[in-house]
């Protein structure tokens, strides 16, 4: 190993172990730890997780996403799983790995709306900001303004299109096939168009993926559901206001007891409440009810948990409709653990995500086997690194 590294860890040990380890934030952040409320009767609920993969060749990045959902009634299963997968060409190989992620998420939107349980819970990994905060990963389109206006632009670029996706409110549509942007954005090329620096296939992606998600969210709801996002290793800061995660926090004060932690900031209407950011401008675009949604239908009761002695302290976001009557943070969120705690878990963690997780992944292999498939295997890979 180099050695300025070496004496750099040695340094630096110090300090790193004092802020870790010392928990210099007692005074700062009081912990209401509560106990959890008594199981109640076992719900339908259904859970969905994707992957990705991509790989960069010397001039073209060539790419994989796949999703998977399924209903379960108890811990055993219910029905069969929707599946869906696309491999495609990234065009043009910019943003890679932000747009490959949010093909991603499109297709996870698609394949749940033919999982939705009734009376129910549907859960998904992860948290909801990163869906909602579309601006946070992409530099080239900083605001609302910019996004509608390169929609507008797209709608012009659309006539060219000799495809069968000319009009934009067939994007925003449920009749068609999600995610319709890669597949579209291929046939362009294929029929001669080159994209210019404007952006607006970006714009569009946005679009589809804030309507798919916008359309899923609606269906759970009216499925007298809620939409459930679990994130294992949160960053957030939110309840504490630390240099730490919340979690790091809550761990030090209470390592192994199952409960709770509510605030009464717990709850948030509106995407720019719920994410954090206080934004100038209208962030949504305007159209398919897309903007109401997103900045006033929406809300989150946002609140940490660990459901079993021992296991992880989890980030958990239940999805609250704000045009229905919901009762006080403080009993909502007894209601609607009682029922989380009811399905089958797997050391403090939904069995069915970890399910999810597998049949949703993609490995290295599966990769390598796709590119021999479609005949890419003797082209020129990216070189990164140049050995010595």
């Amino acid at each position: 190993m180099e050695s300025n590294l070496v004496k750099s860890a040695l340094k630096n040990k110090d300090i790193i172990l004092n802020i870790i380890k010392k928990f210099p934030y007692e005074n700062k952040c009081k912990i209401d730890w509560r106990e959890l409320p008594e199981k109640g009767e076992m719900v339908e609920y259904s859970a969905e997780d994707g992957g990705d993969v991509v790989s960069e060749f010397e001039t073209f990045t060539i790419y994989a996403v796949k999703s998977y959902s399924k209903i379960f009634s108890n811990a055993n299963d219910k029905g069969k799983p929707e599946e869906k997968a696309f491999f495609g060409l990234l065009l043009p190989p910019k943003y890679s790995m932000s747009r490959v992620s949010l093909y991603r998420e499109i297709l996870e939107a698609s394949s749940s709306l033919n999982s939705i349980p009734k009376n129910g819970m549907f859960l998904f990994d992860g948290s909801i900001v990163p869906i909602i905060a579309w601006w946070r990963p992409l530099s080239s389109i900083k605001n609302g303004y910019m996004l509608n206006s390169l929609i507008d632009l797209a709608k012009e670029k659309m006539q060219e299109n000799e495809e069968n996706i000319r009009d934009i409110n067939e994007l925003i549509s449920d009749k068609v096939e999600h995610p319709i942007m890669p597949e579209l954005l291929m046939k362009r090329a294929l029929n001669g168009y080159s994209l210019d620096d404007s952006d607006w296939y970006l714009a569009l992606e946005i679009l589809e993926k804030l309507y798919s998600y916008k359309v899923l969210i609606e269906k759970i709801w009216e499925n007298n559901s809620i939409p459930v996002f679990i994130t294992k290793t949160s960053r957030s800061r939110d309840f504490c206001k630390s240099n730490l995660p919340d979690v790091h926090i809550i761990r030090r004060a209470e390592p192994s007891n199952p409960g709770y932690l509510i605030w009464e900031d717990s709850i948030r209407y509106g995407s720019y409440n719920i994410t954090g950011e206080r934004k100038g401008d209208k962030m949504f675009p305007n159209i398919g009810n897309i903007s109401d949604f997103f900045e006033r239908r929406l809300g989150v009761l946002k609140l940490y948990a660990r459901l079993s002695r021992g296991g992880s302290i989890l980030q958990i976001e239940f999805l609250l409709d704000n045009e229905k009557n919901m009762p006080n943070y403080e009993s909502l969120t007894e209601e609607l653990l009682s029922k989380l705690i009811s399905i089958s878990l797997q050391k403090g963690y939904p069995t069915s995500l970890v399910l999810a997780h597998h049949y949703a992944t993609i490995t290295y292999n599966d990769m390598e086997s796709l590119i021999k498939i479609s005949g890419l295997e003797g082209e020129v890979r990216e070189r990164t690194m140049l050995y010595f």
